[in-house]
């Protein structure tokens, strides 16, 4: 191939490369409408619902293995609870009568449930599980589980609130999850904004437009009725929280995010442990969805059968658009640096490339493809400031930090994906997570110390 032939390759290349992104870039604005819509009600005003009526009774569940440097918080937080404290009771599952948590429990009066079956049963779907047949055992009777994480603290007015939604006619409901560590490091504040914008942008679009959301771990309530027509928590998989947003979706069940309702989490601080989660969550999200699509399951009637067919469309083809443009701008990335690096030892042989620069237009490209996934992360950290910033409280230095490094961030789950896919047992052990009980979040601290009044 002659030095004019090889030029005319390497630039047709590039060009081919553009048109592939360019088609890309169209298939995610085609696809990703619901960008659109949600951006613009993230930016409304959160309507504050009426005081529910009724009085509903939770069972609140709270797993809680080895989780005594923490659990004292949320059961103070639970203590201090606006809501008539003989409407809710709380459970907290450990694995084992010595675990230390149990005494602490105890001291609060709260109820610990020891879990028998642990073969092959170490997720938390399994512990709420056991939880949900002790209840039944018992006969004791409730009209919610109100399901929550050791690490967590409610505000003192979080069942009054939820319970407001469950007056409203909602099956599902869950607050907005803040934090108690945002701004502990980079790590931490960078998962806050993560969850950030599941919560204000994701979960408050979808609770507007189709009676749905996105579940984030805990802060959740549920019918018992739920639960029970299925005899039992079948949602144990690495990720319950999103097996249990597949099965509302699949099965017609009306969900309220209502960010009025605030509880605190405690976010990870090294990549090591963030990490371990993305490998749960990246596989969680992918894997098999089949036994949630049951036709023989209840139908809850939440929506009509076509605006059903539109919230399922949403949620199935979500995360592909920006994820095709991601990966197409990536491969399009990486051919531009093989070409690159090709056309600078080319230009030691053939003088077209140098008198053409060839090598300095593969570098503008490569530059080019980077460019447009580094800025598309950086964009979304900046809208999320945008609707979230009251709540997050960041500085602005650590905004800018974040927005300038949310692409590292986020390659950790393209990361977490083939580390699963090469070590298969990462995807399917539970591995703890400890948490140092940390709380920076003044307000959190408030809510546990019973200085703020609901």
């Amino acid at each position: 191939m002659s030095g004019e032939e090889l030029v005319l390759f390497f630039t047709s290349s590039a060009e081919y490369l553009l048109y592939a992104v360019l088609l890309a870039l169209f298939i995610f604005l085609c696809l990703f409408w619901y960008f659109f819509a949600y951006f613009c009600n993230s930016l409304t005003k959160d309507k504050i619902l009426a005081k529910g009526k009724i009085k509903y009774k939770y069972a609140v569940l709270v797993p809680a293995r080895n989780e005594d440097k923490v659990i004292a918080n949320i059961l103070e937080s639970l203590k201090n609870q606006t809501y008539p404290s003989d409407l809710f009771d709380v459970y907290v599952i450990v694995e084992s009568k010595d675990d230390p948590t149990v005494k602490i429990t105890k001291k609060f009066g709260y109820t610990v449930i020891i879990r028998k079956d642990l073969v092959n049963k170490r997720t938390k779907g399994f512990a709420l599980d056991e939880a949900y047949k002790y209840i039944k055992e018992k006969n004791f009777k409730y009209d919610a589980f109100m399901v929550f994480d050791a690490d967590n603290v409610l505000e003192s007015n979080y069942i009054d609130l939820m319970n407001d939604v469950k007056n409203q006619g909602y099956k599902v409901g869950m607050g907005y999850r803040n934090f108690t560590n945002t701004s502990q490091n980079w790590v931490s504040a960078c998962s806050a904004t993560l969850f950030a914008y599941m919560n204000q942008f994701t979960s408050k679009g979808r609770s507007r437009l189709f009676k749905k959301m996105t579940l984030t771990g805990t802060g959740y309530y549920i019918d018992f009725d739920v639960i029970d027509n299925e005899n039992g928590w079948i949602f144990n998989g690495m990720t319950e929280d999103v097996e249990l947003t597949k099965y509302c979706y699949y099965h017609n069940i009306s969900m309220r995010y209502y960010p009025i309702a605030q509880y605190y989490d405690e976010q990870p601080t090294t990549m090591k442990v963030i990490h371990k989660q993305h490998i749960r969550w990246v596989w969680g999200y992918f894997s098999n969805d089949k036994k949630f699509k049951n036709k023989n399951m209840p139908d809850y009637q939440c929506l009509s059968k076509r605006m059903q067919n539109v919230s399922l469309f949403e949620f199935n083809v979500s995360i592909y658009p920006i994820v095709l443009m991601a990966v197409l701008a990536g491969v399009a990335f990486f051919i531009s640096f093989v070409l690159f690096i090709a056309s600078i030892v080319y230009s030691a042989f053939y003088v077209e490339f140098r008198t053409e620069l060839v090598p300095l237009t593969m570098l503008i490209w490569m530059i080019v493809y980077f460019m447009i996934i580094y800025i598309a992360f950086a964009l979304v950290a900046f809208i999320t400031f945008v609707i979230s910033d009251k709540i997050l409280k960041l500085k602005i230095r650590t905004k800018l930090k974040v927005m300038l490094t949310y692409f590292f961030f986020f390659f950790d789950f393209l990361s977490a994906f083939f580390d699963g896919l090469v070590h298969k047992y990462k995807r399917t052990s539970w591995d703890k997570i400890d948490h140092e009980g940390k709380i920076l979040n003044k307000e959190a601290l408030k809510n546990i110390n019973g200085n703020k009044k609901g």
